[in-house]
């Protein structure tokens, strides 16, 4: 899923949020648990990636579309990500 938050001054995407299917490793399925959180500015910019819950996905969606933002695509390709990212 892609959500985008309109600019108020252009009326362009400003701030892009990415979500991906996660695959876990090369020979395994797409994980019903993860999702890859990707941010970017004006889509262009990648600001920051985060592998994040089932569970935080649906409510951060919830969250931006009750602040304004639009689903502007699906993102139906799996990306290999490692939920552990970043776990220290």
């Amino acid at each position: 899923m892609q959500l985008s938050a309109l600019s108020k001054i252009d009326g362009k995407p400003s701030m892009v949020v990415d979500y991906y299917p996660v695959k876990v490793s090369l020979n395994a399925d797409v994980s019903p648990n993860y999702m890859l959180k990707v941010v970017s500015f004006k889509g262009v910019d990648t600001m920051s990636k985060k592998v994040i819950s089932k569970r935080e996905f649906e409510r951060e969606c919830e969250e931006r579309v009750g602040m304004g933002y639009e689903v502007t695509g699906f993102n139906t390709i799996p990306q290999l990500a490692n939920p552990m990212w970043g776990a220290c």
